[in-house]
């Protein structure tokens, strides 16, 4: 609590009380939670009869309030109220406070050139490289916030550096490949990571080689002739008409355009239901109908193409892939391939079931989305065969 700072600490040096004359008196009008922190501490007997009466007479025993106070004097209540709206009402369009991102705080949190540094440096360099991609961005944060350390054991492989064309000096994090090239990678990567792939399955060299064989791979021909940021657009031959910015592949809200009109009215009806959700807020909800709308989908494809059936819905799933894309190389249907391959990854049927099975295993809107955005090609796929 605030009283306990105080006393192992001391007052903020970088805020001052603000106060305005009234009379002979000075009034608060900011730091009011500091002030009443310094009376408590000053006499713990003003909090009895309240929730925190037992935590401020401990807190009060080791050690004494303040003596003096710094204040600053504001000229009226006006002058008060422009630095008081500065500090709460946010950024103000950089005259107010700006609070730090999750990668400024854990920047400071954690030492230069240590596992966690590393890896928000990677992190905000990917950021930057895609700005308008809603996912990336949302993972990203996701990661920074708490599984700095499992990225950070992939960051610091130099196997890993090289598999995705990364180069880093220490100064800037640059990639031997554009930003375009490389967007499915750190899509797959930071959804996994952010998921459910843990320090643990990627603890040894033999156990990240595996896990970076399942992940996108740009095409040798797209290599740059030099390493650059992602940020930077790659070099190239002038054209005529410039070519329209790619749009995140990605959409905001899952399933909006996904047609399942030939795959049965409980389909379609689930479809319905699971578009009528707002997925932050019902992240779980939205998980178990994601499973259901695939695993539907699956079934009714294969009643209607007579395909062989299985207990296990990987299997049939595996089933049906095959029929869409019998040469196993169509780029839309990457990350179902990934999810029958890898039983860990974001993707994978396991992860599916333990949104429904698994108590412990919690949704969330990101993933939710990922998912769904990832699946969607392969749904719609399945429809328009039919």
């Amino acid at each position: 609590m605030l009283a306990n700072d105080i006393i192992e600490w001391g007052l903020s040096p970088i805020d001052r009380l603000l106060v305005i004359k009234k009379g002979r008196n000075y009034i608060v009008v900011e730091g009011n939670r500091r002030l009443s922190a310094i009376r408590l501490i000053d006499n713990p007997g003003l909090a009895e009869g309240t929730v925190i009466e037992a935590a401020i007479k401990r807190v009060a025993r080791g050690g004494t309030a303040p003596e003096e106070v710094e204040c600053a004097v504001a000229g009226s209540r006006d002058e008060a109220s422009h630095w008081m709206e500065l500090r709460h009402t946010g950024e103000a369009g950089g005259a107010g406070v700006v609070r730090w991102n999750s990668f400024a705080t854990n920047r400071f949190s954690h030492k230069p050139n240590s596992q966690a540094a590393r890896a928000i440096s990677f992190l905000e360099a990917v950021a930057s490289g895609y700005p308008d991609n809603e996912i990336i961005q949302e993972l990203a944060v996701r990661v920074a916030e708490k599984r700095l350390t499992t990225l950070g054991r992939l960051v610091q492989d130099p196997n890993f550096r090289s598999r995705i064309g990364m180069v880093d000096d220490r100064s800037a994090i640059r990639f031997e490949f554009p930003a375009t090239a490389r967007q499915a990678f750190f899509e797959h990567l930071l959804g996994d990571i952010a998921a459910d792939v843990g320090v643990s399955q990627l603890k040894s060299k033999e156990q990240r080689t595996a896990y970076l064989k399942g992940t996108p791979e740009p095409e040798a021909k797209q290599r740059l002739p030099e390493a650059k940021p992602l940020s930077d657009a790659p070099s190239a031959a002038p054209s005529p008409k410039p070519k329209p910015r790619p749009r995140p592949s990605k959409p905001a809200k899952p399933f909006q355009t996904l047609d399942l009109s030939s795959l049965g009215s409980k389909t379609q009806a689930l479809l319905r239901e699971f578009r009528s959700l707002d997925v932050d807020k019902l992240p779980n909800a939205a998980a178990v109908l994601t499973r259901a709308i695939l695993e539907l989908s699956v079934d009714q494809f294969i009643a209607e193409k007579s395909l062989p059936t299985d207990q296990k819905l990987r299997k049939r799933i595996g089933t049906c892939l095959n029929k869409v894309d019998p040469t196993k190389k169509a780029d839309e249907y990457s990350y179902m391939r990934t999810g029958l391959a890898d039983g860990t990854s974001l993707y994978s049927v396991n992860t599916l079931h333990a949104f429904v099975h698994n108590q412990h295993y919690h949704a969330d809107g990101t993933t939710v989305r990922s998912i769904a955005a990832n699946i969607q090609p392969f749904l719609q796929a399945l429809n328009d065969l039919v």
